[in-house]
């Protein structure tokens, strides 16, 4: 990727912000810095201290979204911004700045729509609190599993959209889950994603996450098994009736004796659910894939 080349997109930063005096200010400095024909959006979430003052004063733009939640932000980014390039920072100064060309190299080498900086690899020991990386391990094993994800860190704030993916990429969630369904949404539109090792660092002292691991760890857990009902209707009804199936071959069978005399009965209503679990699953499985091929092809009019 030559510096001509890089000289040749527009870039605009966006951070999403609450609460974080302590850190904003050297974000945007460093973004100032290391990227300096990039322009600078904060988008402040309700902020109770000096963050948007200091913000600007550091040379940013700031725009107010007064619904709480970071989906929210997002959506406002997605639908606000207008550059050929969008990289969405943390406000926390935890990211590696510094490593943007990297992370926008893919998109202008037409490799990649999204690019994640992963987190994971380069991490400074205390950088993640002990739970939020387990959290983050186990949620991304299972997306991987579910879903045959590309991506490790799936958490990761920091990431690198083209215009096409950011203009269309169809985001609903309104907290913490937004990294969770901006990946599977891109998967399940088919979109190229890469990921980046990037150094993460630890937050500035006196400085706190907004992530609470078991509250938003379970939200992430049913965003998952939403989209999961959504994309894969057919695994997810089918699961289902495969397990009622079961039972009733279970209970015709006599395995739970406790159900006495109406053991019969239970069997037959069992097996009688599952196979509607599975005709849900084959009619919904056929709307979800038409509803795809809808998405295809507004995304590639964008």
């Amino acid at each position: 990727m030559s510096d001509k080349e890089v000289r040749q997109v527009s870039i605009t930063w966006c951070i999403p912000c609450l609460n974080e005096e302590l850190a904003i200010a050297a974000v945007v400095e460093r973004i100032r810095k290391a990227c300096p024909q990039g322009r600078i959006i904060v988008f402040d979430n309700g902020s109770s201290d000096r963050s948007a003052n200091l913000a600007k004063a550091a040379g940013a733009e700031v725009r107010i979204e007064k619904r709480l939640g970071k989906g929210h932000v997002v959506r406002k980014m997605f639908r606000e911004c207008d550059a050929d390039i969008l990289i969405m920072i943390d406000g926390d100064n935890t990211n590696d700045v510094e490593a943007w060309p990297s992370m926008i190299a893919p998109i202008i080498e037409h490799r990649a729509d999204i690019v994640v900086g992963s987190r994971l690899e380069q991490a400074e020991q205390g950088a993640f609190r002990p739970f939020h990386l387990a959290g983050n391990q186990m949620l991304g094993g299972l997306m991987r599993w579910l879903f045959d994800l590309p991506v490790k860190d799936v958490l990761s704030g920091y990431r690198a959209f083209s215009r096409a993916a950011y203009k269309t990429l169809p985001v609903e969630s309104g907290g913490f889950e937004i990294e969770t369904e901006m990946t599977l949404k891109a998967v399940e539109l088919k979109w190229a994603i890469e990921e980046i090792p990037t150094r993460f660092a630890q937050r500035p002292p006196g400085s706190e996450s907004k992530l609470r691991t078991i509250h938003d760890g379970l939200i992430i857990g049913f965003a998952i098994f939403r989209i999961l009902k959504d994309s894969k209707p057919f695994t997810f009804f089918g699961s289902i009736s495969v397990v009622l199936c079961l039972l009733a071959a279970a209970l015709w069978n006599g395995a739970f004796p406790a159900a006495g005399e109406g053991a019969r009965f239970l069997a037959v209503l069992s097996g009688i659910t599952g196979l509607l679990f599975a005709v849900a699953g084959v009619i919904l499985n056929s709307v979800s894939q038409r509803a795809k091929e809808i998405m295809h092809v507004l995304a590639m009019r964008e």
